[in-house]
C-alpha cells in the first residue's frame, strides 16, 4: 500500500495483528493463485491472474485507498527482492523492516537470504494477511505491523519516492546507523535520489497493470 514513511515513523509502536482479517479469493474479476516470479523464481506468491481487465477495472486498480496492491507483485518489489537474494550479506543475521510491504516479497527474500527476523509493515490489514499467507507459502515466518518498529537494522522500501518527504526520512534512518535499500521504477515526474543505482533490472509487474514501466533500479544508501 502506498503510504508515507515519515507519517508512519511518528507512529512507531509495533502493532501486531491480533484478529487476522479474512482474505477474499477474488478481486478485480480475477482469483488469487500461487504464482512464480520470473525475476525471483525462488519465491512464489498468492497473486491475481493475468485476466485482470484493465479496460473495465482501471479506476479500481488505481484507487489508492481501496485497491488491493498486495495482490500484485510490483516490478520494483521484485527488483528489491532480487537484490537482497543476490547480496545476502546485507541482511544475514539482521532484523529487517519491509515498509509498505504489500505482498511482502522483499521481506520474504530477506528471510530466505538469512535475516534473523523480518516485519512486513503496511496500513492495509488485507496486505498484512497476504504477507502471512505468502510467507507460509515460502516456508518462512515473518511478523506483521501497521507501523515501523523502534528497533531494526535494515530498512527495505520499494516505490516510495513519489512523496518528497520520504527522501528525508530515508536519510534520517541512515544517520541512525541503519542500512537502507530502496527500489524505484523511475516513474515520470516522481522525485529521484541523487545517487547512482547499484543495479537496474528489467522486470514486469505480476500481473502487469504497470505498463509501460518495465524496469526498476535499486539504491543502497
Amino acid at each position: 500500500m502506498r503510504q508515507s514513511l515519515a507519517t508512519l515513523r511518528v507512529r512507531c509502536t509495533l502493532v501486531r495483528m491480533t484478529t487476522p482479517v479474512s482474505l477474499p479469493e477474488e478481486w478485480l474479476g480475477s482469483r488469487l493463485a500461487p504464482r512464480t516470479l520470473s525475476l525471483c523464481p525462488e519465491i512464489r506468491l498468492w497473486l491475481l491472474g493475468d485476466d485482470v481487465d484493465m479496460h473495465q477495472r482501471v479506476s479500481e486498480v488505481f484507487a489508492i485507498d481501496t485497491a488491493p496492491y498486495w495482490a500484485f507483485c510490483w516490478g520494483s518489489g521484485q527488483a528489491l527482492a532480487r537484490y537482497v537474494l543476490d547480496h545476502p550479506e546485507l541482511v544475514r543475521g539482521r532484523d529487517v523492516a519491509d515498509f509498505g510491504a504489500g505482498c511482502a516479497v522483499a521481506a520474504i527474500a530477506a528471510l530466505k537470504a538469512g535475516a534473523r527476523s523480518a516485519v512486513a509493515v503496511d496500513i492495509d490489514p488485507h496486505a498484512l494477511r497476504a504477507a502471512e499467507r505468502n510467507a507460509a507459502l515460502n516456508g518462512v515466518a515473518l511478523t506483521t505491523a501497521r507501523a515501523l518498529p523502534e528497533a531494526y537494522d535494515v530498512l527495505l522500501a520499494s516505490d516510495v519516492l513519489y512523496e518528497l518527504g520520504n527522501r528525508d526520512f530515508l536519510q534520517g534512518e541512515i544517520a541512525r546507523g541503519r542500512t537502507v535499500l530502496v527500489s524505484d521504477p523511475l516513474r515520470r515526474d516522481n522525485p529521484r535520489l541523487d545517487l547512482e543505482p547499484r543495479c537496474r533490472y528489467e522486470v514486469t509487474t505480476v500481473p502487469d497493470v504497470d505498463y509501460p514501466v518495465h524496469s526498476a533500479v535499486v539504491y543502497h544508501l
